[in-house]
Order: structure tokens, then sequence, then C-alpha cells
């Protein structure tokens, strides 16, 4: 088969279908109808001369030709980037598209005025953003899906990435005031053995820096509740149904801070996620340039 004869268009398409896990998500992403996608996979494949995807109702799942074609596919998505980036800056012209990829609490608690000052100071620029949880934003910018994250940092990431900490956050533990009526603030290890913690999911930077904090001080909750982003975390632990570590920004009204005690309490790092051997990428930098300017100030 001549590679020239291959659609960008439906590659992309196929990208988009192996990423969502559905044509109706890939329609979404790509804002066209689904029958346009089914018509571009079933043109690919009519090309290719195999099938990508096994059909289980509603879920589409890669065939195993599928799987070895992703990465070729991704590889030629970060190529056509890489163009238009260079065709956006080429004549100096200032336009372009930045594609981000934002953990929930970066996105809503760090970054607002960095977004602001950003889509101010560049109105041409089409800021592309993407939540998700930290992990998957970094596999965004290794899989070249994204030009940049902002993330909560593990202490390793593996190749095709580098990251830079801007943030050190401590965890501190918060109860609902109303449990202060039966016991004191600085009694921890009650309030903690007697209540459930609300922990963010398993797998994730946050937890396992809290499942270490835990260990260190031999506490063991009764009941363990697991919810993802910690703005929800929050909510809940402010109804008194559990108790939670937390960064001071999620303080609310009704949420008081337990005395941890000796207990050295856990931190995480949070920080920016780049791709390794790509092409220079003018928007990504002016971006990072206005949330250091940020930050510093």
């Amino acid at each position: 088969m001549n590679p020239a004869q291959l659609d960008t268009q439906q590659l992309l398409t196929f990208l988009a279908v192996a990423e969502t896990g559905s044509f109706s998500g890939a329609a979404a992403r790509l804002h066209v109808s689904q029958p346009a996608v089914s018509k571009r996979i079933a043109l690919l494949e009519q090309r290719l001369g195999f099938s990508l995807f096994d059909r289980l109702g509603q879920r589409v799942v890669l065939t195993y030709p599928g799987e070895q074609l992703l990465p070729a596919v991704r590889a030629v998505q970060r190529s056509l980037d890489d163009i238009a980036t260079v065709a956006a800056f080429g004549e100096g012209a200032g336009g372009g598209r930045l594609s981000l990829a934002l953990s929930h609490y970066c996105g809503l608690h760090l970054l607002p005025a960095a977004l602001e000052r950003f889509s101010t100071r560049h109105p041409e620029v089409l800021l592309d953003l993407s939540f998700h949880d930290s992990e998957r934003a970094i596999e965004a910018v290794r899989n070249g899906e994204v030009a940049l994250a902002y993330a909560t940092l593990p202490p390793r990431v593996g190749d095709g990435v580098r990251t830079q900490a801007f943030r050190e956050e401590t965890l501190v533990p918060m109860i609902a005031d109303r449990h202060l009526d039966g016991y004191p603030a600085d009694d921890l290890r009650r309030h903690g053995e007697r209540l459930p913690l609300i922990l963010p999911a398993r797998a994730t930077s946050t937890r396992a820096a809290i499942d270490r904090w835990l260990d260190d001080c031999r506490l063991i909750p009764p009941a363990v509740i697991e919810i993802n982003q910690l703005d929800s975390i929050a909510v809940l632990a402010g109804t008194g149904v559990g108790w939670a570590l937390l960064p001071t920004t999620l303080q609310r009204k009704g949420l008081v801070r337990l005395d941890s005690g000796d207990c050295v309490l856990p931190t995480r790092r949070l920080g920016r996620i780049e791709p390794v051997g790509r092409a220079r990428n003018p928007l990504a930098e002016a971006f990072m340039a206005v949330v250091e300017e940020i930050d510093g100030s």
C-alpha cells in the first residue's frame, strides 16, 4: 500500500475513536456527526485491508493491528501539530492553537489567573483545554495529545516527558467543626480512628503520599471513602461523614484543621509537564512564561 494514499482526516478520526473508546465520543471531540466518524473508519479499514476495532455493544476496543497502528498515528498527530505551530509563527503571526491538559485542582485553583492573563494578552490564540486526573494529564503529554500539562507531579514520570515543579503543598487533616463538640482538635488519633477517611483514588501521587503518612503515623481509619477530585473530597468532609487531608486552599467554612502532633504532614509537588524531543512550541513557551510571571509576583 502506498502511504501517500492514506487520508490524514481518517487517521485522526481513528485516533479519536481509540482515545475516547467510542464513535460518539470521537464525534463529539471532532465536532462531526457519528455517521461521519463511522464512514471515515470504514474507508480507512478498507484502504488498510484490516479491521481496526472490535465492536462490543456501545464500546469499541482496538484489534491487534489497531494497537500496532496507534503509536504511528500519534506520531502523525504530533507532526501535524508541529506543522501548525511553524505555520502560525513562520511569518511572525501570533495566532494558533494551544492544547493544555490540566488536573482539576491546578485548573481550578492555581491557574485561573494565568489563563485569564494569557487569553487577554493573546486573544488570537485558541486555548484547547482538557481536564484530567494528574496521571492521565502526564500521559496526554507523552502521547502528543497536548503541548503541555499542569498537574501533581509523581516521583518519576518515565521517558518522553520532563517536569518542573512550581509549588509544593502540605496536606492538612481537616474535619467538620461539629465533631469538635465531643473531642478536641488536637486529638487526631481519636478522630482518625472513629470516622471514615475520605481519600483520592488509588494509583495517584496524592493518594500515595497520604498512604505513606498513615503508615508513618500508624493511623488506621475504620473505613475509606474514595473520590477522584479534591474539591469533592472537601465538600464531603464538610458534611461530617468523614475526615480528609487537604491543601489549605480547600479549607472552607465548617472545616477545621486537626493538630497532627508529632506526625510530619504529607506534601505533594505541583508543576508543569513538557514533552521531550518535540519541536519548539512558542505558544507553550508563552504560557509557561505567564505562569512563572504570576507565580513570582
